[in-house]
């Protein structure tokens, strides 16, 4: 009998990951996933926390599907507002400089005259000493009395000389203190800033063909003009040398697939070509992908041989995936 197909709960078959269900009567039910060819290993480039911006305009990507080198540049988003910053921080940072020396200068200054001050007053302590060791028979009670005020006149000034110094030296290690670290902060701001740069500018580590990711509600590519908020990822690179392929089931028919269940794989560009593989992993949380409505997905990761696909797999191509039945499975 012909058997029938049911798409229950899914979007639309080119909004790719759906899955289907088809029964024959009474028998066992047997799925199809779309799926496409993914890579064990990549490389994911995501929007770098760059200066204080939330979100970033791509400003030059890689063609897609470009055989990437490594260290080659990949992405590239805006750099103007950063490079605007720099250019604020550099001038904050020559200002506190030269803050930094005028105020060394200006303090020395006031230390020197400090301390300056001070020996004068030693001076004046030693004269007024001498003055007031004249004994009174030697001397009218008046000028005795004037001697001996004179003294302490002296001495109280020292003190205060003293004190001024002390001032002085503190306010000079204080301010010198403080313009380190507003020096240190002008320094770490422009620092940051800079490697801020450096991070708008993504390069590849390994070689691969770059492949743009899609927005998660619009399923539309990213692609230069685009602004995109930090920590999305906006393109991958994926490694050759191992392939699997990764489908997703709805929440609905996922207790329908075992591991090392058998599966039936052929590409959609090449529909003449089938090879075989088998389930390796099945996602144990669910998730959410809005551009499908409300159903829950869970990932399905499928290993293959790559020589028995006879042709030359490049990741992203898309893949309809064909569990067999339980029963043929445990077969």
């Amino acid at each position: 009998m012909p058997h029938k197909v049911f798409f229950g709960g899914c979007a639309t078959l080119a909004a790719c990951m759906i899955s289907l269900c088809s029964w024959a009567d009474d028998s066992l039910p047997s799925l199809l996933l779309t799926g496409k060819i993914s890579s064990v290993d990549s490389q994911t480039f995501t929007v770098p926390k760059a200066g204080d911006a939330w979100r970033y305009q791509i400003q030059w990507m890689l063609p897609e599907g470009t055989l990437a080198q490594p260290g080659q540049s990949v992405v590239i988003f805006d750099k103007s507002q950063l490079t605007n910053q720099i250019e604020q921080l550099e001038a904050s940072l020559l200002r506190v400089t030269a803050q930094e020396q005028s105020t060394a200068i200006e303090l020395t200054g006031a230390v020197l005259q400090a301390q300056f001050d001070l020996k004068q007053r030693r001076l004046e302590v030693e004269k007024a000493q001498l003055d007031a060791e004249v004994p009174l028979a030697y001397l009218a009670a008046k000028e005795y009395a004037e001697n001996q005020f004179s003294l302490m006149q002296a001495r109280s000034e020292l003190e205060k000389a003293q004190q001024a110094l002390t001032e002085a030296l503190d306010k000079q290690d204080a301010s010198r203190q403080q313009l380190a670290i507003d020096k240190r902060k002008a320094q770490l701001e422009l620092s940051q800033a800079l490697q801020g740069i450096e991070q708008l500018e993504l390069t590849a580590q390994f070689a691969g063909p770059i492949l743009y990711e899609r927005h998660p509600w619009t399923e539309t590519k990213y692609g230069v003009g685009d602004t995109v908020q930090i920590g999305r990822q906006v393109a991958t690179i994926p490694a050759l040398d191992k392939l699997e392929v990764v489908a997703w089931v709805n929440e609905v028919d996922v207790d329908r697939l075992r591991l090392k269940q058998a599966v039936s794989l052929q590409l959609d560009a090449h529909v003449e070509v089938t090879f075989d593989g088998t389930i390796a992993s099945i996602g144990k949380q669910a998730m959410s992908q809005p551009a499908w409505g409300q159903s829950k997905w869970f990932k399905v990761g499928i290993d293959f041989a790559k020589e028995n696909a006879q042709i030359e797999l490049v990741p992203g191509m898309s893949v309809l995936v064909v569990t067999k039945e339980f029963a043929d499975a445990q077969g």
